[in-house]
């Protein structure tokens, strides 16, 4: 696990550094030295304009079809979308589109993270045509300039909320991180109601921490700093310190979501902190014993996205699989295997419209804008855990 963790944490550290530089640049000097977006490559802005003259969506779907059997049939996509989940996607399309091959590399979002750092400067003829993983890392990626491409005219972007439309990507998903438990481990009455809770020694070694979830702490920790007091007023930074402090020394750090999930279904940890809800849902529809209802209290939501490389080898391709992925039929189908969908034309999950969770939107832009003191920081906490 020390390994593991070492290299999520290098990688994490490796991309921080760049985007680092990219904000700085973004934000000092003046207007004339800034780093402006490459122009959109020739052919895929053809096949932008190809298509933006045609307004049926199904005789677009159909033209985008033709015109990525005609470069190849082949697709390249980078996810960091749950295992438990992939296969279904993977499989509706190709039930949809049999003669354009779907390359999908899945890995966790700091593999995802190591592939586009390489790829934005070396353009391999094999690469990404799409990636999609977290919002934080796309936003990341949005300010290189030179990852993704600045693309606005999908037919289904209009059916995602506003917020949740970026420059140069468009979420797809919408992650909620949750505390969840075991429910052969935890009982009804000793499951966590209050993160004050988290932190009773009686947890000792019994919680899971992910290593690199500093956008979720920077949530969360900003809401608690409000409304963590008692009676919801403001807490005091030494409290709140003093609190994470007795979390983090509760817990092992295990690296991804998914393997969170399933060392909890496992009985392998008794509490996860940070849980991502598609992974946990997918296995309770399984009857793995985890609850995470009655919610403690934000539950954060995080936009995950999709977006167009520069270097996309296959570019009709990759219009036609991010108009896709948008689309009322794959929503829905992540809806049914436990993934909150960003288009606001299907119905959301029934776990937390239904049972009163209370749900802070991400807000990604001043996240991103001191993403290097928030991990330094959720470092400070997590260095106390069982693998820290």
């Amino acid at each position: 696990m020390h390994a593991r963790i070492s290299r999520r944490v290098a990688v994490t550290m490796t991309l921080l550094a760049a985007i680092a530089v990219a904000l700085v640049a973004a934000t000092v000097g003046n207007s004339a030295v800034r780093k402006a977006p490459p122009p959109i490559p020739a052919k895929l802005k053809a096949d932008i304009n190809t298509v933006s003259k045609i307004k049926n969506i199904a005789q677009r779907d159909k033209a985008l079809a033709e015109m990525a059997q005609n470069e190849g049939g082949q697709l390249n996509v980078y996810t960091s979308l749950s295992s438990l989940i992939v296969k279904a996607v993977q499989k509706q399309w190709a039930t949809d589109y049999p003669s354009i091959k779907l390359n999908l590399f899945r890995g966790a979002s700091e593999d995802v993270d190591a592939r586009v750092v390489a790829e934005r400067k070396a353009h391999p003829d094999n690469g990404a045509d799409i990636i999609e993983t977290n919002g934080t890392n796309m936003l990341f990626y949005q300010h290189f300039k030179d990852a993704l491409v600045p693309y606005t005219k999908s037919p289904y972007r209009v059916d995602v909320a506003k917020a949740y439309r970026f420059d140069t990507w468009t979420a797809d998903r919408l992650e909620k991180f949750v505390i969840a438990w075991n429910t052969n481990l935890v009982s009804p009455a000793d499951a966590p109601k209050s993160w004050a809770d988290l932190a009773n020694p009686k947890w000792k070694g019994k919680l899971a921490m992910e290593p690199t979830d500093a956008d979720w702490f920077a949530a969360v920790y900003e809401y608690l700093q409000k409304h963590g007091g008692k009676n919801g007023k403001p807490m005091s930074t030494k409290a709140l310190d003093t609190l994470w402090r007795g979390i983090a020394s509760n817990a092992q750090l295990i690296p991804g979501h998914t393997a969170e999930s399933t060392a909890l279904a496992a009985g392998q940890v008794a509490i996860v902190v940070s849980g991502h809800a598609q992974s946990l849902e997918n296995l309770m529809q399984q009857h793995a014993p985890i609850a995470f209802s009655p919610f403690v209290k934000p539950v954060i939501e995080r936009p995950q996205g999709v977006g167009i490389t520069y270097w996309a080898p296959h570019p009709a391709a990759a219009l036609l699989f991010y108009d896709w992925l948008l689309s009322p039929e794959v929503q829905n189908l992540m809806n049914a295997n436990g993934v909150a969908p960003a288009n606001t034309t299907v119905a959301s999950d029934t776990n937390f419209s239904n049972t009163g969770s209370f749900t802070i939107h991400m807000d990604l832009r001043p996240i991103v804008a001191h993403i290097v003191q928030w991990q330094k920081k959720y470092e400070s906490f997590t260095r106390l855990g069982q693998g820290g």
